[in-house]
């Protein structure tokens, strides 16, 4: 945008991304693959990488920054965004837009003092950034009438001084930082319904985890699910992650025919095993190579390190859970904050009010591994797993299905 008129866009910036190295062009086209694919749905925007900024726009609609900040400001990565005027490089047409934008502050928000923060990415323009923010907050001062105040301003005009372009804006929104969706790979998460498992699937996607759910339901028909907070709960999720989303539908039916005579107070984490081998099942499946989960140290009697050690026994890949050191207030306000809380504590009959609220705080692993034996838990997990389903949330057009579970890819043996 070497010359031209002021346009009103976007700015993206990232934090942790920027520590990346080498390999943050990755992280950074992935960031920048994300933005779009959020914003397909409202039209055509173009998202610019420009001195480690992502600038989005849209050259037809001149409002477009109003919906693009409400749809990115959840996005991962994004550690702050703001609305920016774009101005051609010369001073002059940087001291024009700077002076219609605190004019207008002046008449909306009132303020009656202002200062001028600059950055300079572009080493070889005219004016250091100190001598940007001196000069130009003199003459934003003869222009609007506005005082100067460094130390407690009503207003800040920030300025960024680009390789091709200078940035004007007033305040910025905070983004949820971390990693871009998908930069870390795919985890299959078991989401159970309550207030733990949200938002440990949040933390997950905060750490760039493209996330397939895996949730065990107890109604007549995985198509009954879809008015149930389940559907609620994918929706939420789905501002976060990319692509909508989906939760393979497990029948709850198969694991408790088959396990009627295991005793009552072995019935919690022999159950939760059995939920790891199918969720591990999945996860070969859809190419995952871990697993996380809603679990909490100590929160229950099933969350006993000895009993996560026994649901862990025999695994096959990681199981990752990030809100294992939180206590239960911490997690009860990250749920208000995301929007989920009120859903995970609607009325909703899963497999927790089923099996047995008592179960001994330290089973022996042995036990749960005979347990595994016994009711073949591998073939088990397969026959429960044929009467799947997978619901599905398409961001783009809002809506949700219900289909069957795509049958476990076949292996070509040789030999």
């Amino acid at each position: 945008m070497a010359s031209g008129p002021a346009r009103t866009s976007l700015v993206v910036h990232y934090a942790e991304i920027g520590t990346k190295g080498n390999n943050r062009a990755f992280f950074e086209n992935h960031l920048e693959r994300n933005l779009l694919e959020k914003l397909e749905p409202m039209g055509k925007f173009k998202v610019e990488l420009v001195d480690q900024r992502l600038v989005v726009s849209k050259d037809d609609d001149p409002e477009a920054w109003r919906v693009a900040m409400a749809v990115l400001k959840p996005v991962f990565g994004v550690a702050w965004l703001a609305k920016v005027v774009e101005c051609p490089l010369d001073y002059q047409g940087v001291r024009a837009a700077a002076a219609r934008e605190m004019a207008l502050l002046k008449e909306t928000s009132h303020p009656s003092t202002f200062r001028v923060t600059a950055k300079r990415a572009n080493k070889s323009y005219e004016l250091s950034s100190q001598e940007m923010a001196v000069k130009l907050g003199e003459d934003v001062l003869k222009d609007t009438g506005l005082g100067v105040d460094l130390s407690n301003p009503q207003a800040t005009l920030f300025v960024d001084i680009l390789s091709d372009r200078v940035l004007l804006y007033t305040s910025k929104e905070k983004g949820p930082g971390g990693l871009p969706v998908g930069v870390t790979g795919k985890v299959v998460h078991l989401l159970s319904g309550g207030i733990d498992s949200p938002v440990a699937a949040w933390l997950m996607m905060k750490r760039g985890c493209d996330l397939t759910y895996v949730h065990f339901f107890v109604a007549p028909s995985a198509e009954q699910i879809l008015e149930t907070k389940m559907a609620r709960l994918l929706k939420a999720l789905s501002r976060f992650g990319i692509g909508g989303g989906r939760i393979v539908l497990v029948p709850f039916t198969d694991y408790q025919l088959a396990t009627a005579d295991l005793r009552q107070e072995y019935e919690p984490v022999v159950f939760r095993h059995f939920m790891r081998i199918v969720a591990e099942k999945v996860a070969h499946r859809v190419g995952a190579i871990a697993i996380s989960t809603g679990d909490n140290l100590g929160q229950v009697a099933s969350q006993t390190l000895y009993n996560l050690a026994c649901i862990d026994a025999g695994a096959s890949m990681p199981t990752l859970r990030p809100v294992v050191g939180y206590d239960k207030s911490e997690i009860v306000k990250l749920a208000q904050e995301l929007g989920t809380y009120e859903d995970s504590i609607a009325d909703y009959k899963d497999c927790c009010s089923i099996v047995s609220r008592h179960p001994r705080t330290r089973m022996n692993v042995q036990a749960v591994l005979e347990a595994s034996l016994r009711y073949d838990f591998p073939a088990l997990a397969e026959r429960t797993l044929s009467n799947a389903a997978t619901m599905k949330f398409d961001s783009r057009s809002q809506t949700l299905e219900v289909e069957p579970l795509e049958a476990a890819p076949t292996v070509e043996r040789r030999g």
